[in-house]
């Protein structure tokens, strides 16, 4: 939070200049970053995860959603796999009981599943993507899946996603 922002005109105010990485796949990733970021074209953030994924190579993605967003969850996923193929996974997979974690039931259902998130990781690892969107996890849950995702792990927020299924992503060459 410093206040004059001297990085912006070149100052190095920091120790870690000369430990970064940025060769290889790290340099892809950025310079394509970089394009997105100072392209003129305003997209959404499906548009920009399209199109990166599309320029990095990306040929496998997976979704992991909140049950509570099923339908916006199946709108990327008719989205996305016009481009890739396409992976989903819902929360409550493996259908867990929530008392068997020691989780105090929400309802008064006889069968409560609770929420999945490594079990979702473990699934789209095995599926062997090479990126997951988080689809509505909530706070914790979220960091459980990324922390067991083999492949990188990014959130789509909600109120970007466009609510009609006929959205083209045009991949700029």
């Amino acid at each position: 939070m410093c206040r004059n922002k001297e990085c912006l005109t070149g100052k190095n105010c920091s120790v870690i200049k000369s430990g970064l990485g940025y060769n290889g796949e790290n340099l892809k990733s950025i310079q394509i970053s970089a394009w997105l970021e100072s392209d003129p074209v305003k997209r959404t953030k499906l548009e920009e995860i399209a199109i990166y994924s599309k320029r990095l190579g990306y040929r496998k993605i997976g979704i992991a959603f909140c049950i509570e967003h099923e339908r916006e969850a199946r709108l990327v996923y008719d989205i996305l796999s016009r481009y890739f193929e396409v992976f989903s996974v819902c929360c409550k997979v493996c259908s867990i009981e929530k008392e068997s974690l020691n989780i105090k039931k929400t309802g008064d259902l006889e069968f409560e599943a609770a929420c999945n998130p490594i079990g979702q990781a473990l699934l789209l690892n095995d599926d062997r993507t090479d990126l997951n969107i988080m689809l509505g996890l909530k706070t914790g849950y979220d960091i459980l899946f990324s922390k067991y995702s083999e492949a990188p792990s990014i959130t789509l927020p909600l109120l970007e996603l466009p609510y009609q299924g006929d959205s083209e992503i045009d991949f700029i060459e």
